[in-house]
Protein backbone atom coordinates (compact mmCIF):
# COMPACT_ATOMS: atom_id res chain seq x y z
CA UNK A 1 0.00 0.00 0.00
CA UNK A 2 1.46 3.59 -0.99
CA UNK A 3 1.39 5.70 1.73
CA UNK A 4 0.53 9.20 0.57
CA UNK A 5 3.06 12.05 0.39
CA UNK A 6 3.12 14.93 2.64
CA UNK A 7 1.07 17.13 0.88
CA UNK A 8 -1.65 14.54 -0.27
CA UNK A 9 -2.01 14.41 3.40
CA UNK A 10 -2.60 17.69 4.34
CA UNK A 11 -4.53 18.03 1.64
CA UNK A 12 -6.92 15.37 3.00
CA UNK A 13 -6.89 16.81 6.16
CA UNK A 14 -8.27 20.45 5.25
CA UNK A 15 -10.68 19.07 3.42
CA UNK A 16 -11.81 16.68 5.68
CA UNK A 17 -12.22 19.72 8.31
CA UNK A 18 -13.98 21.33 5.75
CA UNK A 19 -16.43 18.37 5.03
CA UNK A 20 -16.76 18.07 8.85
CA UNK A 21 -17.91 21.61 9.25
CA UNK A 22 -20.06 21.59 6.05
CA UNK A 23 -21.84 18.03 7.54
CA UNK A 24 -22.86 19.25 11.08
CA UNK A 25 -23.71 22.56 9.37
CA UNK A 26 -26.16 20.75 6.58
CA UNK A 27 -27.29 18.07 9.63
CA UNK A 28 -28.54 21.10 11.62
CA UNK A 29 -30.10 22.65 8.29
CA UNK A 30 -31.40 19.33 7.09
CA UNK A 31 -35.56 20.44 7.28
CA UNK A 32 -34.31 23.27 4.62
CA UNK A 33 -32.23 21.59 2.39
CA UNK A 34 -33.84 21.62 -1.11
CA UNK A 35 -36.94 22.60 -0.45
CA UNK A 36 -37.19 25.08 -3.19
CA UNK A 37 -35.56 22.81 -5.62
CA UNK A 38 -36.62 19.06 -4.79
CA UNK A 39 -40.74 18.71 -4.60
CA UNK A 40 -41.47 15.30 -3.48
CA UNK A 41 -40.61 15.48 0.47
CA UNK A 42 -39.15 11.79 0.32
CA UNK A 43 -37.14 12.52 -2.00
CA UNK A 44 -35.79 15.65 -1.04
CA UNK A 45 -34.95 14.18 2.54
CA UNK A 46 -32.77 11.11 0.60
CA UNK A 47 -31.22 13.59 -1.12
CA UNK A 48 -30.11 15.82 1.92
CA UNK A 49 -29.45 12.68 3.70
CA UNK A 50 -26.94 11.38 0.98
CA UNK A 51 -25.53 15.01 1.20
CA UNK A 52 -24.59 15.16 4.64
CA UNK A 53 -24.06 11.34 4.69
CA UNK A 54 -21.06 11.96 1.98
CA UNK A 55 -19.60 14.78 3.61
CA UNK A 56 -19.04 13.08 6.84
CA UNK A 57 -17.43 10.07 5.39
CA UNK A 58 -15.35 12.21 4.01
CA UNK A 59 -14.11 14.14 6.88
CA UNK A 60 -13.54 10.87 8.06
CA UNK A 61 -10.88 10.00 5.31
CA UNK A 62 -7.48 10.94 7.69
CA UNK A 63 -8.85 8.14 10.12
CA UNK A 64 -9.42 5.40 7.28
CA UNK A 65 -6.47 3.46 6.58
CA UNK A 66 -8.72 1.89 3.54
CA UNK A 67 -8.86 4.72 1.63
CA UNK A 68 -5.32 4.66 1.40
CA UNK A 69 -5.43 1.50 0.64
CA UNK A 70 -7.63 1.96 -2.46
CA UNK A 71 -5.74 5.41 -3.66
CA UNK A 72 -2.65 3.83 -3.80
CA UNK A 73 -4.09 0.83 -5.74
CA UNK A 74 -6.99 2.39 -7.73
CA UNK A 75 -6.01 6.16 -8.01
CA UNK A 76 -8.39 9.06 -6.85
CA UNK A 77 -11.10 8.34 -9.15
CA UNK A 78 -12.17 4.83 -7.65
CA UNK A 79 -10.93 6.32 -3.77
CA UNK A 80 -13.31 9.25 -4.08
CA UNK A 81 -16.17 7.10 -6.45
CA UNK A 82 -16.17 4.03 -3.92
CA UNK A 83 -17.19 7.06 -1.04
CA UNK A 84 -20.37 7.78 -3.31
CA UNK A 85 -21.17 4.18 -3.55
CA UNK A 86 -20.83 4.31 0.32
CA UNK A 87 -22.87 7.22 0.60
CA UNK A 88 -25.84 5.76 -1.37
CA UNK A 89 -25.72 2.70 -0.11
CA UNK A 90 -26.18 4.40 3.23
CA UNK A 91 -28.63 6.71 2.37
CA UNK A 92 -31.20 4.44 0.59
CA UNK A 93 -30.85 1.61 3.95
CA UNK A 94 -29.50 3.34 6.65
CA UNK A 95 -30.91 6.60 6.79
CA UNK A 96 -34.13 5.47 5.65
CA UNK A 97 -34.32 3.03 8.16
CA UNK A 98 -33.40 5.12 11.06
CA UNK A 99 -36.15 7.82 9.59
CA UNK A 100 -38.73 4.73 9.94
CA UNK A 101 -37.80 4.21 13.69
CA UNK A 102 -37.56 8.20 14.41
CA UNK A 103 -40.91 9.26 12.58
CA UNK A 104 -43.08 5.99 13.86
CA UNK A 105 -46.21 7.16 15.80
CA UNK A 106 -45.86 4.40 18.30
CA UNK A 107 -42.33 4.65 19.09
CA UNK A 108 -42.91 8.28 19.45
CA UNK A 109 -44.39 7.43 22.44
CA UNK A 110 -41.30 6.39 24.66
CA UNK A 111 -39.86 8.67 26.51
CA UNK A 112 -36.80 11.53 25.15
CA UNK A 113 -34.15 9.86 26.15
CA UNK A 114 -35.32 6.23 24.83
CA UNK A 115 -36.11 7.43 21.43
CA UNK A 116 -33.22 8.91 20.85
CA UNK A 117 -31.32 5.74 22.16
CA UNK A 118 -33.54 3.21 19.54
CA UNK A 119 -32.49 5.70 16.98
CA UNK A 120 -29.06 5.26 17.72
CA UNK A 121 -29.01 2.02 18.12
CA UNK A 122 -30.03 1.77 14.57
CA UNK A 123 -28.01 3.69 13.12
CA UNK A 124 -24.87 2.07 14.78
CA UNK A 125 -27.08 -1.45 14.12
CA UNK A 126 -27.44 -0.70 10.37
CA UNK A 127 -24.49 0.60 9.22
CA UNK A 128 -22.25 -1.62 10.26
CA UNK A 129 -24.34 -4.22 8.31
CA UNK A 130 -23.95 -1.81 5.07
CA UNK A 131 -20.33 -0.72 5.77
CA UNK A 132 -19.32 -4.57 6.50
CA UNK A 133 -20.38 -6.53 3.68
CA UNK A 134 -19.53 -2.89 1.27
CA UNK A 135 -15.72 -3.25 2.54
CA UNK A 136 -15.46 -6.76 1.93
CA UNK A 137 -16.47 -6.17 -1.75
CA UNK A 138 -14.11 -3.09 -2.62
CA UNK A 139 -11.00 -4.77 -0.42
CA UNK A 140 -11.82 -8.53 -1.89
CA UNK A 141 -9.36 -10.43 0.30
CA UNK A 142 -7.37 -7.54 1.84
CA UNK A 143 -10.62 -6.43 3.92
CA UNK A 144 -9.47 -8.30 7.06
CA UNK A 145 -6.46 -5.73 7.72
CA UNK A 146 -9.33 -2.42 7.64
CA UNK A 147 -11.96 -4.04 9.47
CA UNK A 148 -11.12 -2.27 12.48
CA UNK A 149 -11.23 0.75 10.91
CA UNK A 150 -14.68 0.09 9.24
CA UNK A 151 -16.25 -1.05 12.57
CA UNK A 152 -14.68 2.07 14.63
CA UNK A 153 -15.63 4.49 12.21
CA UNK A 154 -19.10 3.18 11.53
CA UNK A 155 -19.90 3.35 15.21
CA UNK A 156 -17.88 6.02 15.65
CA UNK A 157 -19.78 8.04 12.59
CA UNK A 158 -23.54 6.40 13.43
CA UNK A 159 -23.28 7.64 16.97
CA UNK A 160 -22.33 11.00 16.23
CA UNK A 161 -24.98 11.25 13.67
CA UNK A 162 -27.61 10.14 16.30
CA UNK A 163 -26.59 12.08 18.87
CA UNK A 164 -26.71 15.11 16.67
CA UNK A 165 -30.07 14.18 15.96
CA UNK A 166 -30.87 13.57 19.44
CA UNK A 167 -29.74 17.32 20.18
CA UNK A 168 -31.82 18.94 16.74
CA UNK A 169 -34.80 17.15 18.45
CA UNK A 170 -34.25 18.64 21.75
CA UNK A 171 -33.80 21.93 21.05
CA UNK A 172 -36.96 21.83 18.69
CA UNK A 173 -39.12 19.94 21.12
CA UNK A 174 -37.64 22.63 23.39
CA UNK A 175 -38.51 25.62 20.74
CA UNK A 176 -42.15 23.85 20.31
CA UNK A 177 -42.89 23.96 24.21
CA UNK A 178 -41.54 27.58 24.77
CA UNK A 179 -43.63 28.79 21.44
CA UNK A 180 -46.75 26.55 22.95
CA UNK A 181 -46.27 28.26 26.21
CA UNK A 182 -46.59 32.19 24.50
CA UNK A 183 -49.18 30.81 22.67
CA UNK A 184 -51.26 29.10 25.35
CA UNK A 185 -50.56 33.09 27.37
CA UNK A 186 -51.80 35.05 24.63
CA UNK A 187 -54.83 32.54 23.80
CA UNK A 188 -55.49 33.34 28.04
CA UNK A 189 -55.08 36.81 27.98
CA UNK A 190 -56.80 37.30 24.83
CA UNK A 191 -59.74 35.41 26.35
CA UNK A 192 -59.65 37.37 29.54
CA UNK A 193 -59.45 40.72 27.48
CA UNK A 194 -62.81 38.97 25.79
CA UNK A 195 -64.30 38.01 29.12
CA UNK A 196 -63.45 41.59 30.42
CA UNK A 197 -64.82 42.98 27.86
CA UNK A 198 -67.96 41.48 27.46
CA UNK A 199 -68.79 41.55 31.45
CA UNK A 200 -68.66 45.67 30.66
CA UNK A 201 -71.11 45.05 28.33
CA UNK A 202 -73.41 42.77 29.98
CA UNK A 203 -72.98 45.34 33.19
CA UNK A 204 -74.32 48.33 31.31
CA UNK A 205 -77.88 49.12 31.53
CA UNK A 206 -78.87 52.01 30.16
CA UNK A 207 -79.23 55.07 32.75
CA UNK A 208 -81.95 56.73 31.29
CA UNK A 209 -84.01 53.80 31.25
CA UNK A 210 -83.53 52.83 34.91
CA UNK A 211 -83.96 56.46 35.96
CA UNK A 212 -87.37 56.60 34.21
CA UNK A 213 -88.70 53.13 35.67
CA UNK A 214 -87.19 54.14 39.31
CA UNK A 215 -89.64 57.14 38.34
CA UNK A 216 -92.40 55.49 37.09
CA UNK A 217 -92.06 52.44 40.33
CA UNK A 218 -92.38 55.71 42.99
CA UNK A 219 -94.57 57.40 41.00
CA UNK A 220 -96.99 54.47 40.99
CA UNK A 221 -96.02 53.41 44.79
CA UNK A 222 -98.70 56.13 45.62
CA UNK A 223 -101.54 56.00 42.52
CA UNK A 224 -101.20 52.18 41.93
CA UNK A 225 -99.34 49.54 43.94
CA UNK A 226 -100.06 46.57 42.64
CA UNK A 227 -98.97 48.25 38.95
CA UNK A 228 -95.97 49.70 40.77
CA UNK A 229 -95.51 46.49 42.77
CA UNK A 230 -95.34 44.18 39.40
CA UNK A 231 -93.01 47.39 37.64
CA UNK A 232 -90.43 46.41 40.64
CA UNK A 233 -90.39 42.33 40.22
CA UNK A 234 -90.28 42.74 36.25
CA UNK A 235 -86.99 45.55 36.96
CA UNK A 236 -85.82 42.83 39.55
CA UNK A 237 -86.09 40.08 37.08
CA UNK A 238 -84.11 42.16 34.23
CA UNK A 239 -81.07 42.94 36.49
CA UNK A 240 -81.32 39.65 38.25
CA UNK A 241 -80.42 38.43 34.07
CA UNK A 242 -77.91 41.23 33.92
CA UNK A 243 -75.43 39.96 36.93
CA UNK A 244 -75.18 36.82 35.00
CA UNK A 245 -74.35 34.68 37.73
CA UNK A 246 -73.76 31.97 35.82
CA UNK A 247 -71.26 34.03 34.05
CA UNK A 248 -71.92 32.79 30.24
CA UNK A 249 -71.70 35.17 27.60
CA UNK A 250 -74.29 33.24 25.89
CA UNK A 251 -77.84 32.45 26.43
CA UNK A 252 -80.55 30.72 24.89
CA UNK A 253 -83.45 32.62 22.75
CA UNK A 254 -86.08 31.17 25.16
CA UNK A 255 -84.26 33.21 27.81
CA UNK A 256 -83.46 35.80 25.32
CA UNK A 257 -87.50 36.37 24.05
CA UNK A 258 -88.45 36.38 28.49
CA UNK A 259 -86.19 39.06 29.08
CA UNK A 260 -86.99 41.16 26.26
CA UNK A 261 -90.66 40.75 27.14
CA UNK A 262 -90.17 41.81 30.90
CA UNK A 263 -88.58 45.05 29.52
CA UNK A 264 -91.33 45.37 27.33
CA UNK A 265 -93.68 44.52 29.94
CA UNK A 266 -91.88 47.47 32.23
CA UNK A 267 -92.71 50.05 29.49
CA UNK A 268 -96.04 48.94 29.00
CA UNK A 269 -96.45 49.51 32.87
CA UNK A 270 -95.16 52.84 32.31
CA UNK A 271 -97.20 53.84 28.99
CA UNK A 272 -99.90 51.78 29.48
CA UNK A 273 -102.48 51.56 25.88
CA UNK A 274 -99.98 53.32 24.29
CA UNK A 275 -97.61 50.26 23.43
CA UNK A 276 -98.67 47.07 22.05
CA UNK A 277 -96.37 43.82 21.64
CA UNK A 278 -95.94 40.83 20.07
CA UNK A 279 -93.38 37.85 20.77
CA UNK A 280 -92.97 34.70 18.01
CA UNK A 281 -90.49 32.16 17.61
CA UNK A 282 -90.19 28.86 16.33
CA UNK A 283 -89.87 26.21 18.71
CA UNK A 284 -87.08 24.83 17.65
CA UNK A 285 -85.31 27.58 18.24
CA UNK A 286 -85.48 28.01 21.75
CA UNK A 287 -82.30 26.05 22.84
CA UNK A 288 -80.36 27.96 20.25
CA UNK A 289 -77.34 30.27 22.17
CA UNK A 290 -77.09 33.64 21.23
CA UNK A 291 -74.95 36.53 22.65
CA UNK A 292 -76.44 37.74 26.09
CA UNK A 293 -78.71 41.13 25.67
CA UNK A 294 -78.80 40.73 22.06
CA UNK A 295 -82.67 41.58 21.80
CA UNK A 296 -82.82 44.36 24.91
CA UNK A 297 -80.83 47.21 22.80
CA UNK A 298 -82.84 46.73 20.12
CA UNK A 299 -86.36 46.52 21.51
CA UNK A 300 -85.19 49.50 23.31
CA UNK A 301 -84.50 51.24 20.50
CA UNK A 302 -88.34 50.46 18.71
CA UNK A 303 -89.58 51.76 22.05
CA UNK A 304 -87.16 54.87 21.98
CA UNK A 305 -87.82 56.00 18.26
CA UNK A 306 -91.65 54.78 18.01
CA UNK A 307 -93.39 55.42 21.20
CA UNK A 308 -91.40 57.70 22.96
CA UNK A 309 -90.38 60.10 19.58
CA UNK A 310 -93.80 60.39 18.17
CA UNK A 311 -96.12 59.76 22.04
CA UNK A 312 -98.37 57.58 19.43
CA UNK A 313 -99.75 54.19 20.12
CA UNK A 314 -97.06 51.94 18.97
CA UNK A 315 -96.59 48.42 18.10
CA UNK A 316 -93.61 46.08 18.33
CA UNK A 317 -93.00 42.70 16.97
CA UNK A 318 -89.70 40.57 18.16
CA UNK A 319 -89.68 37.22 15.82
CA UNK A 320 -87.19 34.55 15.64
CA UNK A 321 -86.63 31.73 13.16
CA UNK A 322 -84.58 29.40 11.66
CA UNK A 323 -82.50 30.57 8.48
CA UNK A 324 -81.09 28.16 6.72
CA UNK A 325 -78.05 27.70 8.82
CA UNK A 326 -77.99 29.71 11.17
CA UNK A 327 -80.76 31.97 12.92
CA UNK A 328 -82.59 35.58 12.23
CA UNK A 329 -84.13 38.18 14.48
CA UNK A 330 -86.57 40.82 13.85
CA UNK A 331 -87.78 43.58 15.52
CA UNK A 332 -90.49 45.85 13.92
CA UNK A 333 -92.21 48.33 14.71
CA UNK A 334 -94.20 51.38 13.71
CA UNK A 335 -92.40 54.23 14.47
CA UNK A 336 -90.92 56.29 12.02
CA UNK A 337 -88.35 55.09 9.32
CA UNK A 338 -84.76 54.62 9.61
CA UNK A 339 -82.69 57.59 8.34
CA UNK A 340 -80.21 57.11 5.08
CA UNK A 341 -77.55 57.36 7.07
CA UNK A 342 -77.94 55.33 10.40
CA UNK A 343 -75.37 56.63 13.47
CA UNK A 344 -76.01 53.78 15.74
CA UNK A 345 -75.85 55.13 19.96
CA UNK A 346 -74.85 53.15 22.85
CA UNK A 347 -77.30 50.29 22.38
CA UNK A 348 -76.66 49.49 18.80
CA UNK A 349 -72.95 49.48 19.91
CA UNK A 350 -72.74 47.14 22.20
CA UNK A 351 -74.93 45.04 20.08
CA UNK A 352 -72.24 44.95 17.51
CA UNK A 353 -69.47 44.58 19.75
CA UNK A 354 -70.67 41.37 21.31
CA UNK A 355 -71.46 40.26 18.25
CA UNK A 356 -68.08 41.18 16.93
CA UNK A 357 -66.36 39.36 20.40
CA UNK A 358 -68.62 36.30 20.65
CA UNK A 359 -69.63 35.35 16.29
CA UNK A 360 -66.86 37.22 14.34
CA UNK A 361 -67.38 37.28 10.60
CA UNK A 362 -70.51 35.20 11.23
CA UNK A 363 -73.13 37.85 11.65
CA UNK A 364 -75.18 40.35 9.91
CA UNK A 365 -77.11 43.62 10.90
CA UNK A 366 -80.34 45.07 8.58
CA UNK A 367 -81.68 48.13 9.20
CA UNK A 368 -85.28 48.16 6.39
CA UNK A 369 -87.92 49.99 5.72
CA UNK A 370 -89.78 47.66 3.17
CA UNK A 371 -91.93 46.06 3.20
CA UNK A 372 -92.19 47.14 7.08
CA UNK A 373 -89.32 48.63 9.37
CA UNK A 374 -87.59 46.31 11.17
CA UNK A 375 -84.01 45.51 12.39
CA UNK A 376 -82.63 42.03 11.28
CA UNK A 377 -79.87 40.36 12.90
CA UNK A 378 -78.86 37.50 11.36
CA UNK A 379 -75.97 34.85 13.05
CA UNK A 380 -74.91 32.29 11.01
CA UNK A 381 -73.99 29.63 13.21
CA UNK A 382 -76.03 27.35 14.94
CA UNK A 383 -74.67 26.82 18.68
CA UNK A 384 -77.24 24.46 20.35
CA UNK A 385 -77.48 24.85 24.56
CA UNK A 386 -76.05 21.41 25.38
CA UNK A 387 -74.29 20.37 29.01
CA UNK A 388 -70.84 19.73 29.12
CA UNK A 389 -70.09 16.40 29.41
Amino acid sequence: MKEPGIIEYSILIVASLCFAVAGLYLMANFSRLFRGTIKNELLRKNAAAWLIIFCMTIAMVPMSGGFFYLLGKYGWGWSIGSHFISATGCTLIIYNLARLVAENRQLKKLSFIKHTALVVVTLIATTLAINIPLSHWMYGKDAAPFMKYVISNSVYLASATGIVYGVINYLDIERKRKFDEKELELSRLRELKTKAELDALHSKINPHFLYNALNSIADLSVTDGKRGRKMTIALADLFRYSINYSDNNYSTVKDELAMAEVYLQIEKIRFEDQLNYAIQADEETGHYLIPRFLLQPVVENAVKHGLKATGKLTEISVEVKLDGEGLVVHVADNGPAFPDEINPGYGFKSLFDKLDLLFPGLYAVQFSNDPRKQVSVHINKLMKDEPLV
